[in-house]
């Protein structure tokens, strides 16, 4: 019973490593860490500066998880203000505890361009978070 033991313990450590060595090599360029915008982004809608933490999705409908700049002030203010800079109007918008969002919407090529710019109280910076969810109608 003890060999078979040690056979099955010589085994799984075989098995883990080979599983890491697999998992580390790999042909692909190294990834630098920086996430981008996807590559149909709208070009019409100015994100507040700082690191992108998360991005996902293809036209219609994105999502972007900014990490602003702490010291450039409220970041839902400014992220709205760069979108009324660029001719967005807001339709509604929902300030509680738990969470702030303002949807706003912009006419492009016939389409219907909106965007909910919010932030919420769960994310790991709350008040520097920024989330976008962008969809084209029309």
């Amino acid at each position: 019973m003890k060999h078979f033991r040690r056979l099955l313990e010589t085994a799984l450590i075989i098995l883990c490593a080979g599983t890491v060595l697999v998992a580390c090599g790999s042909d692909e360029e190294p990834d630098d860490g920086t996430v981008k915008l996807p590559a149909d982004f709208p070009s019409q809608i100015q994100v507040v500066d700082g690191a992108i933490l998360t991005s996902s999705g293809e036209s219609p409908r994105w999502q972007v998880t900014i990490q602003a700049r702490a010291g450039d002030g409220n970041a839902l203010t400014n992220a709205v203000a760069k979108l009324t800079d660029e001719g967005f109007t807001e339709s509604s918008r929902v300030d509680e505890p738990a969470s702030k969002s303002v949807l706003l919407s912009k006419d492009v090529d016939g389409k219907q361009l909106w965007v909910n710019v919010g932030l919420s109280a769960d994310a790991a910076a709350g008040a520097s978070t920024v989330i976008y969810q962008v969809s084209v109608a029309g």
